[in-house]
């Protein structure tokens, strides 16, 4: 395990699915749910999430139960996590209103959507670009700079596509998933885990740490092992 702990929080549907083949399809919020995603989140100095989803959700994730805040102060961290976004093609927006959140903004990007964002300048007054290589995220350079600015926990709230790309980068030491007693279907509807896959002999294996149950909701803590 690195010096900086990585653990993806999220919620699936039974049939393993983020979302209905609609992102943006409305979904009812469950409070026990939130309550878990809110204590997960008020635990990071920083959260990564994938472009896709801010852009389908507009804004990242914030703490306000003020027990959390609290704690947060108690342990020297800042009001709000830092929230991340990686976005390699920098396809971001000025109008997201995550741009005008009152919490503290990075970007993980590269060389090549630097030069092809027309608004990169715009978007450097409103969030710190970090470049992470020519073309591709570079994550052992991420991880690096991470832990020379005190990042200690991270964690990643999808989609799929990021999640994917920290597996196969070796970065996700826990993980807690929430399933939704509810079938989404769709073979286009996104899923916690999406790039290209694993072949079972190179599949990451799992450790089961804790579950627990509330109502039909189901709440699984894993340690990745490999």
């Amino acid at each position: 395990m690195s010096a900086i702990q990585t653990t993806v929080v999220l919620a699936m549907t039974a049939d393993g699915k983020i979302s209905a083949v609609d992102p943006k399809a409305p979904r009812d919020s469950d409070p026990v749910d939130q309550a878990h995603l809110e204590y997960q989140a008020s635990l990071a100095d920083l959260v990564l999430v994938g472009a896709g989803t801010i852009r389908a959700e507009g804004g990242t994730y914030t703490i306000r139960n003020p027990e959390l805040l609290a704690a947060r102060e108690v342990r020297g961290q800042s009001p709000q996590p830092i929230t991340c976004v990686v976005s390699g093609s920098l396809d971001l927006s000025l109008d997201l209103p995550f741009l005008s959140q009152d919490i503290k903004r990075w970007i993980f990007t590269t060389r090549t959507g630097l030069k092809r964002n027309t608004d990169a300048t715009s978007l450097q007054k409103l969030a710190e670009l970090i470049d992470l290589g020519e073309t591709d995220l570079d994550w052992d350079r991420a991880y690096s700079l991470m832990a020379e600015r005190g990042i200690h926990k991270v964690i990643v709230l999808g989609g799929g596509s990021l999640t994917a790309a920290l597996v196969k980068a070796g970065r996700i030491d826990y993980w807690w998933l929430t399933i939704w007693p509810v079938i989404y279907g769709g073979k286009h509807a996104p899923s916690p885990v999406e790039g290209e896959g694993f072949l079972p002999q190179a599949a990451p294996h799992l450790e089961l740490v804790e579950t627990r149950q509330v109502g039909s909701q189901l709440f699984l803590h894993y340690r990745t092992l490999n």
